[in-house]
């Protein structure tokens, strides 16, 4: 009785150990999905805050340029800033206000509220949005004016003011080689908060502030419209960000005060790089993401928050416990099993099947391997999968019959799958498997040491064919220039085949581009192929940039390339064809060589029914780009 009572209490130890190991694993796997959820999300919405601020820099930039291009406007703002007298700087200065008033009110528009010119020291000298405040020294509370001074170059990012808080986009006035002033746009947190809804409309936009960089500058209104941030003494939270948060359906104060409570949030804020956590309420999980907003000098001027409702976290929530409950269920059946082992041998095959079953229903191929490196157990699924009938899977060093490494003649004891779990160490990755016929099985691969009596005594391995996935990227990859990221030859003609198609068939305009850049063997020779690969890189993310989403652009060979306009007459294709052109020779590409100046010639053509083909139509284009060359370059020609 006494030696019974303790194999029982051996039993229920050692059950107890398994179930724990369980639990300890299904934690572990359900932390790793829920982390690469998150940082998934951190990423998104690191990706949207930076498309939104180049879309408002991108317009600056334009607009700018725009505007250096009359040099009268910048003679008379260097006559108002230098007049001897206040009334002759008073007319000058509304005479300024009153030829720009008509691209002030269009940039109101467009979402930007304020807009000032600056003196060479800081000195305000114009603000549209208050023309009748100006003469104020704003280089004292204004890093980035002084930056400007010490380096006259163009710059954006958050900045606080005594009166205003938001993004800035500052540009250098120049004249005669010299700067005399700087020209200032403003976007208000608002108005990016509703870009970022308009790119992401599920999340909800919280701003959080640096409380040391606010509280230093800002005097007024502004700060009626911040309070204390309950995550962190050290920030401030944008009420008018909250108040439009309150107003969606979301349990905003218990997040609010759930985030509060998680231990390591106050210390991650002040590392400034991004992050994203979990919280969940009434069994709805939420991704939490915090994306650092950079000030014009570099430094943390405050957090974008960003909250969403998030099924996924949900669903391995309830997951997690019904796993849970499943190995207990388990466990206890095991327990069964072993507590009357020595009384029912009947018993213990009947569980033995019950557990082969449940390994025929998982899809997944299942082996298991002792220390040596002896088969203890495999599933239907790997026969199944590799073609082995049971027999040779339990005879044979699975790891010689099934693994094909990269490396030859790798022994077990170096195997990643093995030697990794051998160690204690969790192993996922994509390997290859030999099928029976000699077939090579793509495969992601998991194992986990197996653990007993605080020793590991084996490595479980879970393996999953992907062949599908695989030959799902090839196909891709077979459509993509692996240089540019855009679209192949091969890729390209077949959708302008198709556009063709629908063009004589629905009876829409379409256009088609030839580009080519100019005198491009010049770079190759003088910097080198990898300069010029920087080149074409940098000139297919411009192009991407003016491009709707119907459009295509395709690189052809070389540094040739070709972008086809769906619905686009030839009117609209000589514009877009110029803004690209002129987009490039305006910006040069940065290497570590300089920049490096580069134009484009293009040829124009539109889609004709009486085309045969694509020949017809890349021959016109091509005859077009010819003549645009011969012309002289940094042009654009159009044959029809």
């Amino acid at each position: 009785m006494k030696g019974r009572t303790m194999r029982k209490g051996l039993y229920v130890l050692l059950l107890s150990g398994l179930f724990l190991l369980t639990v300890l694993f299904l934690h572990q796997v359900r932390q790793d999905r829920v982390q690469q959820y998150l940082e998934h999300a951190s990423t998104l919405l690191q990706a949207t805050y930076d498309a939104s601020l180049e879309r408002y820099a991108l317009a600056m930039d334009t607009f700018y340029a725009d505007l250096t291009r009359q040099p009268e406007l910048i003679h008379l703002f260097d006559l108002g800033i230098n007049a001897d007298n206040h009334s002759e700087r008073a007319l000058l200065r509304e005479e300024l206000y009153q030829r720009l008033l008509p691209h002030y009110q269009d940039l109101v528009r467009r979402g930007i509220s304020q807009w000032q010119f600056h003196q060479a020291d800081g000195t305000s000298f114009l603000r549209f949005h208050a023309p009748g405040v100006h003469g104020d020294s704003l280089a004292e509370i204004r890093p980035s004016l002084r930056r400007l001074q010490e380096q006259p170059k163009a710059c954006y990012g958050f900045e606080v003011g005594r009166f205003f808080i938001g993004f800035r986009f500052i540009q250098p006035l120049m004249l005669d080689g010299q700067m005399i002033g700087s020209m200032e746009t403003a976007v208000s947190f608002a108005r990016i908060r509703q870009t970022l809804a308009s790119l992401s409309p599920r999340q909800t936009f919280i701003f959080l502030l640096e409380r040391s960089t606010v509280e230093s500058v800002l005097v007024g209104g502004p700060q009626d419209r911040l309070q204390p941030a309950l995550i962190s003494p050290d920030f401030l939270l944008h009420t008018d960000s909250l108040n439009d948060a309150l107003n969606q359906e979301l349990p905003l104060e218990t997040l609010r005060h759930s985030l509060a409570a998680q231990p390591g949030i106050r210390q991650q804020l002040k590392t400034g790089k991004p992050f994203a956590t979990a919280t969940y309420h009434q069994g709805t999980g939420y991704a939490v993401a915090f994306i650092p907003v950079q000030t014009l000098t570099g430094g943390l001027g405050g957090y974008i928050l960003s909250i969403h409702p998030a099924p996924l976290l949900t669903g391995l929530q309830w997951e997690f416990y019904t796993m849970l409950v499943v190995s207990l269920l388990v466990t206890l059946l095991l327990g069964s099993m072993l507590l009357h082992l020595h009384q029912q041998r009947h018993a213990i095959l009947v569980q033995k099947y019950r557990l082969d079953a449940i390994g025929a229903a998982v899809g997944e191929g299942i082996y298991v391997l002792d220390r040596e490196g002896r088969t203890l157990y495999v599933n239907r699924a790997v026969s199944r999968l590799t073609g082995y009938n049971e027999q040779k899977l339990y005879q044979e060093n699975l790891h010689q019959l099934l693994h094909q490494h990269e490396e030859n003649d790798l022994s077990l004891q170096q195997c990643p799958i093995f030697s990794n779990a051998i160690k204690g160490i969790t192993y996922e990755g994509d390997e290859q498997f030999k099928t029976r016929t000699g077939e090579l099985l793509p495969v992601v691969v998991t194992s986990q040491p197996m653990i007993e009596r605080g020793q590991i005594t084996g490595v479980v391995t879970v393996f999953r064919d992907i062949s599908d996935r695989k030959e799902a990227e090839r196909k891709l990859l077979a459509t993509t220039d692996s240089l540019t990221g855009l679209s192949n030859r091969r890729a390209f003609l077949e959708r302008l085949h198709e556009e063709q198609r629908l063009s004589r068939r629905l009876g829409h305009p379409s256009s088609l581009l030839m580009i080519d850049f100019d005198h491009f063997k010049r770079i190759n020779d003088e910097y080198g192929h990898n300069t010029g690969d920087l080149v074409l890189q940098h000139f297919a993310s411009l192009a991407r940039s003016c491009l709707r989403e119907t459009d295509s652009i395709g690189r052809l060979g070389g540094e040739e390339f070709a972008i086809l306009l769906p619905g686009t007459g030839l009117e609209g294709a000589v514009q877009l064809a110029e803004r690209l052109r002129h987009l490039l020779e305006l910006t040069p590409t940065e290497t570590a060589d300089g920049l490096i100046p580069m134009t484009l010639s293009i040829g124009v053509t539109t889609l004709n029914a009486s085309d045969t083909g694509s020949s017809e139509l890349l021959s016109r284009a091509d005859a077009a780009l010819y003549q645009a060359k011969s012309g002289g370059r940094n042009r654009i020609e159009v044959r029809n």
